[in-house]
């Protein structure tokens, strides 16, 4: 079955125009049983003739009050009719006003999100199968619309333009000083110092035999081989215990040696003219090493169209992978209550914010759209959406008017 907002324009057209044959059909019946019972002296006549009369005065009125909605009935400039494209503007501040009152309302708002749970109905959309296509086709859709907008060389030369102005901006060392800044205070040198640590110490203990091959090519002739390996072998224990030592110790003097020469370094980037002078340099080259851009250029153009050709796979890998993060979003918020319940307060507040600070610029876009709108074309739009409802009006109007008719035919019997 064809619903209302699925029909196009020329379709409502043509249900409101057979719409409208109803009552007027029912008009033309009154008006032929009113000249046909006029001066006829049987009495069923009268009550016959009555009934069409009264509907007749019912039908032309609400023919009359319909009709003054849109234009003026007949043509004839009776005052208070066409109201709507002559008083469209006031309706649509008025309706701007009743959406912000009573809809826009953060009372209103609360108490139909409070009786929603948002992350259930989020979790069941994910895990459904629109829910999962419409984000893997969100994603790669975004993807792959950033792939064009950056293939674009009016986009790209924009991109060159920005970066080359904001990185001229930018000075390194003093940028670096505060990034080691930053790294002391939270302590995060020590944890990249503790994991150097360990990685030189595998690197060595899975090595031993090629250093020794190494220290056996650049001894001299005559120095017997055991000889480097028992002195390579107390060297490597030596330097590995070291190592161990400072990987397990925080408060190794060697470790405060090192946050020692770390601060000093930062220091000295934040404030040695030596150090600028040679991020300056630095920057300079960066930015005017041509065949540096073209080889990122050219890592980037392949990245590119590699992802480009996966996404238009239909076994797209990332696509699939997209898939599996919605997935795993969807099991572990499903099993994770107390992330629901802040994801609830999180959204509830998030909506009701943005409607509080947005509910006079959305009233007003309502207000401002319908002034934008021409008066007949207004009326127009209006008519086809409520038009073939208010042909009941005057179908009722007729037919209460009709039976009015009779009580009153009845009453002047009596």
């Amino acid at each position: 079955m064809v619903t209302g907002p699925t029909l196009t324009e020329q379709e409502r057209e043509l249900r409101l125009r057979r719409m409208k044959r109803i009552p007027l059909a029912l008009l033309v019946f009154m008006a032929l049983m009113f000249f046909l019972t006029l001066h006829r002296p049987e009495a069923w006549a009268g009550w016959v003739h009555a009934f069409a009369e009264a509907g007749m005065v019912g039908a032309l009125a609400d023919w009359f009050a319909v009709v003054a909605l849109f234009r003026h009935p007949l043509g004839l400039p009776i005052p208070h009719t066409a109201i709507i494209p002559t008083r469209k503007n006031e309706l649509g501040d008025a309706m701007a006003r009743f959406i912000s009152d009573h809809f826009l309302d953060a009372e209103v708002v609360g108490r139909k999100l409070a009786s929603v749970n948002l992350s259930r109905v989020a979790i069941a959309w994910l895990q459904s199968d629109k829910g999962r296509t419409s984000v893997q086709d969100l994603s790669t859709g975004m993807l792959r619309w950033g792939l064009d907008a950056l293939h674009e060389e009016r986009v790209r030369k924009f991109l060159s333009r920005l970066s080359r102005r904001q990185l001229k901006n930018v000075s390194f060392a003093p940028l670096m000083g505060h990034t080691l800044d930053w790294a002391i205070r939270e302590k995060r040198h020590q944890d990249v110092l503790t994991q150097a640590l360990r990685y030189v110490i595998v690197v060595l203990d899975e090595n031993q035999e090629k250093i020794r091959e190494r220290v056996r090519e650049g001894s001299p002739w005559w120095l017997p081989g055991f000889v480097d390996d028992r002195i390579l072998k107390q060297m490597l224990d030596r330097i590995q215990n070291q190592l161990f030592q400072m990987s397990l110790d925080p408060d190794h003097p060697l470790r405060g040696q090192f946050n020692d020469w770390l601060k000093r370094l930062a220091s000295e980037l934040r404030t040695s003219p030596e150090y600028r002078l040679l991020g300056r340099r630095l920057k300079e080259q960066l930015l005017e090493n041509e065949a540096l851009q073209d080889y990122l250029y050219n890592a980037w153009a392949d990245l590119a169209s590699r992802v480009d050709k996966d996404l238009e796979n239909p076994e797209s890998m990332i696509r699939g992978q997209v898939g599996d993060w919605v997935d795993g979003l969807a099991d572990e918020l499903q099993r994770d209550e107390p992330m629901q319940v802040w994801i609830n307060q999180w959204m509830t507040s998030a909506m009701l914010a943005l409607v509080e600070r947005n509910r006079t610029q959305i009233s007003s876009l309502i207000s401002d759209t319908v002034r934008s709108w021409d008066g007949q074309e207004t009326s127009r739009r209006v008519e086809l959406a409520l038009g073939r409802d208010l042909q009941f009006i005057r179908i009722n109007g007729t037919l209460v008017g009709g039976l009015v008719g009779l009580v009153i035919h009845a009453i002047t019997r009596i």
